[in-house]
This record gives structure tokens, C-alpha cells and sequence, in this order.
């Protein structure tokens, strides 16, 4: 795990040692930047599977160099396939690439963001996870093309400048959709993403062709799986392997515990595989008992026999934890879990831990939130006779309401897709409302259009595997992972999702999506857990992390903050401001707000 970045074609020798430099945060453990003439590559490192080994990277074999972000968990198989007994990652990846060639990706169980520059054919290869755990940022200008971890050593190269135009996909989205950012420049690659850069054989810097590809493994896959107890238990068999090859060797690891039924499961699944107790963190908030999910996190942990420990988060650190993550922030992420996640990964840092396991990818999977069922149920609004759906298509127009429901008959009467993933904040209608220029009815439906349309193209028919396959993309690829990313790195963790282990994620989709959606939600999770857990965490309501951060944030003039963006951008309607703030006073439109104060902030740290 750590920060990889480089750059080929024309650069000044100060300005990439600070922007490498940028990425320290990344890896504590070292770091190693090669200067050479076509260009410059660098690696910080936080040392998991290799404690106490020598750096390996940026690693030069016969004109190829390598760098590698993440863990491949097969790397040893695959190792032993090419006849390398012994060898480290970054050696096997090196070699799987020149055996099997770009589409070697295809073989790898892990996460991870690849970078390989082939000096004798001028080219330069990247590559992102399928599920994207791992991001990569690039920036293409005249005289040069650079690669980084995270987009602020690309900052460092040339200066933000805000893209207004992708206001929308932040608004819309919780964040920008690969590839765009909120630069005008800089980039991302799309979770699967694989990008060829062929130069010129010339000394002068010149792009001559580039090209993308995108590897996802899940769509092609046949469904297998009609019969519950089949399908639970091959769930079981990938979700424990998925655990074990998780758990470290070398460093302090432990598991970040809700209380819930998914961060629980693979909390007793850790047990079972290491044969002792993991160490178990959570989080609660003194004084708001319907946030605190503490005393379910303890009852699991009792139950385990863990070495518990229950941190406390108030209105103080909120916001102390919010002024340490702004200069960490490249752009803006509307996801308010951000804060307290990040504050109780330092706490675990603290204490040594180098790992942390946790329940991710479970509920896109598995179909545990509520939202998919209301989702399902208009769809057969599609079906509806069309005398009815004329009348209730005029009937909506005649009476617009601010409600995500009413944007949802909209979609449906109008024959568009109803499910643009569980990050969607604000639609299409209420940024017109919101923003100060036009924004297109189905602006944000184009963000999303290439993943409709690689899944119209597969064999899957099912409304709920198009649910898991966007929130899978965008969800996960462009929010919770990015979130997780930066704050594990930020805190020097590494953070771990047996759940978006690749023969999970198969499993799944190898199911009946009937069968994934059933009676009961999670019933196939509930079956695996039952025999492992208290039959209260295994049934009880899925809560979901909450805390009283819009409280705080108009506690302490959070909307005279927006305000003064809004009299220096200019970038909405200030009377939906008001409307916005007065609502979230009220308990309504919360998680409109924060984005809003979130870019506030953000924009103020730019001036």
C-alpha cells in the first residue's frame, strides 16, 4: 500500500521532488523518486506484506519500470505459475505483464492502481481495479503527462482551476464521476479503467495515440446459483477465504465493528480464521443515543471475546477533524461519514493498528438497503397502461415537488432508468432549482451512461443487477472507497474489504437475482452469520451511519458560510439556499446542505 506518481516529458527537477512530496502522507515507511530523462516516477510506501523487506519499487527491468498501489492477494500462485518462487508483488506483476500482456489485470485478486512505462515501445500503461478501491489521477498538458495517487501533486504541476460545468456530477453524485473532476484539467480513471499512452519516439514530447479499455469481470458472469442453500453456502466459502487472505501476517490489524450485521460478520469470519479475537474499533456520539450504535458494536465484540475498543466523536471533534482533513481533500466528497471515519482511523493508528477489515460492498451486493425495494416497485410504473401514464405524467407536471419520489414517477413515465445509484443526491430538477445555469433534464443520467450501457449489452435483465452493478461503479467506485482510500492513507492505515473480494463480487452475481433479492433482505448473509452471532445483530434494522452534523454545522454559522461562497462564486439561487437551510433545520434536506458547506469550505482553502 502507498502513493505511486509519475511524469514523462518535460519537467523541472524542484517542481516534481514537491509534488511527489505531497503523497508523503501516503507512505510513512519509505520512499524512493528516480529523475531520469524521459521522465520521473515515484513510490511512497507503507509496509504491510513487506515489514521489514527492502523498497522494491519503482522497479527497472530491461527498459520497463513498474508502480504498484495496493495488495494482490494471489500474487504467490501467480508467482508460481511464471516459475518465480520467492518473488515479491512488483516482480510478478512484472512478469504476468510481459507473459500475458496488458490483459493481465484479468488474473488478479486485489486492489490496485498499475502504472508501466515501456521505454522501448514509448509507452505508458495505467491501470484501476475493477471495484476501484485504489484511485489514480492524470493530467495531459503540452509538454507533459503525469500520473499520481491523489490529484494534489498533480496541483502542484499546474494550478486548479474550477470546471463549473461538473458542479452538477458533485451535486448529483456526492462526488465527480471518472473521468471527470472538478478541475478543468486533471482527470481520474473509471473503477476497471485501463488507459495506453503511446508517444513519440521523439525527444520532444508528443502524445501521439491513447486509448481506453474497461475490465469488468461481474456482467459475463452466467447465473449458477437457483437454490438457497447452494447459493448460501458458496456465498460462505468465498466470504471466508476472502477474510483470511485479508488478514495480515507481519503487522497489528483489527476490524472496524458498527454493530451491524456486515462489519459483525466479518468481524466472527476474522475469528474464525486467524483462531483468536480480533481487535475491534467503533464510534459513537455521547448525547445523541439514536445515532449511537456503541452498545450493539460492544454486544458483538462481548460475544467475540474481542479486545474492544468504543470511541466517542462530538460537536469538538467534528469540527477539529474537518479543519486536519480540508488540506487533505483534492476536491469536495458530500459524504458527511467522511469525518468521523477519519477521526477513529487515527485513534486505531494511534494504537499501532497497520489494518483494518471492514463491511463494505455487502449492502450493494446483497441488496440490504430499503431504497432498492422502492425502486422495484416503480418500475412497474413501466408497465402501466399508457392512458394512465399520460394523465399522470400531466398530473406530475402540473404539481412539481421537491421529493426524490417525484423525480422518481418522472423517470419511470418517461421510459429513462428510475436507479442512478443509491449516491444520487440531487436530481436533475432540483439542480435548476439550485444553480445559477441551466442544467439539462438527464444531465447526470450522460455521467453514468457508459456503465447502462455496457449492462444493456450483457445478458442481465434483472433491475437488481443493474442496483449492484452502477452502485458498484458509482457508489462505491467514485464515493465510499475514494472516502476510504483518502482517510486510511491520511490516518496510515490500510483499509481492507473482504466483500469486494473478486470471488465475492462473482458469487453474487452467479446467484438468481430473485434469489439475492428475496423475502428478507440479507437473508443469504443471515444464514452465513446465524451460527456465528447473536440473533439480535443478525436481524436487527440496518441503521446506517448517522450523527448530528448539520446540527453542529448551523450550530456554528454553517449557512453564513455558504452565503460567503455565494457572494464570491456566484454559483446558485439564493433563495434555494434559503430554503435548503431552513429545511435542514427542520430535520429535512440534511444531506443537501453539507455538500453545499462542504464546497464552501473547500473553495475558501483555494482564494
Amino acid at each position: 500500500m502507498c502513493a505511486i506518481f509519475g511524469i514523462v516529458g518535460e519537467y523541472e527537477p524542484g517542481e516534481v521532488r514537491e509534488a511527489f512530496a505531497r503523497l508523503s502522507h501516503r507512505g510513512p515507511d519509505d520512499s524512493r523518486l528516480l529523475l531520469q530523462r524521459e521522465g520521473a516516477f515515484g513510490v511512497h510506501r507503507l509496509a504491510i506484506e513487506s515489514a521489514g523487506e527492502a523498497m522494491a519499487q519503482p522497479l527497472e527491468d530491461d527498459g520497463a519500470r513498474l508502480l504498484f498501489n495496493g495488495e494482490i492477494y494471489n500474487y504467490r500462485e501467480l508467482g508460481h505459475e511464471l516459475g518465480l518462487s520467492g518473488a515479491d508483488e512488483a516482480q510478478v506483476l512484472l512478469a504476468a505483464w510481459r507473459r500475458w500482456g496488458e490483459g493481465f489485470v484479468e488474473r488478479l485478486r486485489g486492489m490496485y492502481a498499475l502504472a508501466i512505462y515501456d521505454r522501448k515501445r514509448n509507452r505508458l500503461q495505467l491501470w484501476r481495479d475493477p471495484a476501484g478501491k485504489k484511485p489514480l489521477f492524470y493530467v495531459r498538458t503540452e509538454r507533459f503527462f503525469a500520473f499520481a495517487s491523489e490529484a494534489k501533486a498533480l496541483y502542484t504541476l499546474k494550478p486548479l482551476v474550477l470546471e463549473r460545468r461538473h458542479l452538477p456530477q458533485y451535486l448529483g453524485f456526492q462526488a465527480t464521476v471518472a473521468p471527470r473532476t472538478l478541475d478543468r484539467q486533471v482527470c481520474k480513471l473509471a473503477p476497471g479503467e485501463a488507459m495506453t499512452i503511446e508517444l513519440s519516439p521523439n525527444s520532444t514530447f508528443n502524445i501521439q495515440d491513447s486509448k481506453s479499455s474497461c475490465f469488468d469481470p461481474w456482467l459475463d458472469v452466467p447465473v449458477r446459483y437457483r437454490s438457497f442453500d447452494e447459493a448460501a453456502q458458496t456465498v460462505g466459502n468465498a466470504l471466508r477465504e476472502a477474510v483470511a487472505l485479508r488478514i495480515p501476517k507481519k503487522v497489528k490489524w483489527g476490524v472496524l465493528l458498527s454493530g451491524g450485521l456486515d462489519s459483525s460478520l466479518v468481524a466472527a469470519l476474522a475469528k474464525e480464521a486467524s483462531g483468536t479475537p480480533p481487535e475491534t474499533w467503533s464510534i459513537g456520539y455521547e448525547g445523541y443515543e439514536k445515532y449511537d450504535e456503541r452498545p450493539w458494536a460492544e454486544q458483538t465484540a462481548r460475544h467475540l471475546g474481542s479486545e474492544h475498543h468504543a470511541v466517542a466523536f462530538g460537536k469538538r471533534e467534528f469540527f477539529e477533524t474537518l479543519e486536519e482533513m480540508l488540506p487533505l481533500m483534492d476536491e469536495p466528497m458530500a459524504d458527511p461519514a467522511q469525518v468521523p471515519l477519519y477521526y477513529l482511523m487515527k485513534q486505531a493508528s494511534a494504537a499501532g493498528t497497520r489494518v483494518l477489515l471492514g463491511g463494505e460492498g455487502s449492502d450493494e451486493l446483497f441488496l440490504g438497503y430499503s431504497a432498492y425495494r422502492d425502486y422495484l416497485e416503480m418500475e412497474s410504473l413501466v408497465r402501466m397502461p399508457l392512458p394512465k401514464r399520460e394523465w399522470l405524467r400531466a398530473y406530475l407536471r402540473r404539481n412539481f415537488s421537491m421529493n426524490r419520489e417525484w423525480e422518481w414517477y418522472k423517470r419511470a413515465l418517461e421510459g429513462t432508468p428510475i436507479f442512478r445509484s443509491s449516491a444520487e443526491l440531487y436530481t436533475d430538477l432540483q439542480l435548476n432549482r439550485l444553480l445559477r445555469w441551466n442544467v439539462r433534464d438527464d444531465q447526470n443520467l450522460e455521467a453514468i451512461a457508459p456503465y447502462f450501457e455496457r449492462f444493456e449489452a450483457s445478458a442481465r435483465t434483472h433491475p437488481v443487477d443493474w442496483y449492484s452493478y452502477c452502485d458498484l461503479k458509482i457508489l462505491l467506485g467514485e464515493v465510499y472507497l475514494v472516502k476510504q482510500d483518502r482517510v486510511s492513507m491520511a490516518a496510515g492505515i490500510e483499509a481492507r474489504s473482504p466483500f469486494l473480494d473478486r470471488r465475492v463480487i462473482e458469487t453474487a452475481f452467479s446467484i438468481d437475482p430473485e434469489l439475492r433479492r428475496g423475502e428478507e433482505r440479507k437473508a443469504l448473509l443471515k444464514a452465513l452469520a446465524r451460527p456465528l452471532l447473536p440473533e439480535q445483530i443478525v436481524t436487527r434494522r440496518k441503521k446506517g451511519l448517522n450523527y448530528p452534523f448539520i446540527e453542529w454545522i448551523l450550530e456554528e454559522g454553517g449557512a453564513e458560510t455558504i452565503l460567503r461562497m455565494q457572494k464570491r462564486w456566484k454559483l446558485f439561487h439564493e433563495e434555494h439556499l434559503e430554503f435548503l437551510s431552513k429545511r435542514a433545520d427542520r430535520g429535512r434536506f440534511r444531506q443537501h446542505l453539507f455538500p453545499l458547506y462542504l464546497l464552501a469550505r473547500w473553495l475558501e482553502r483555494q482564494e
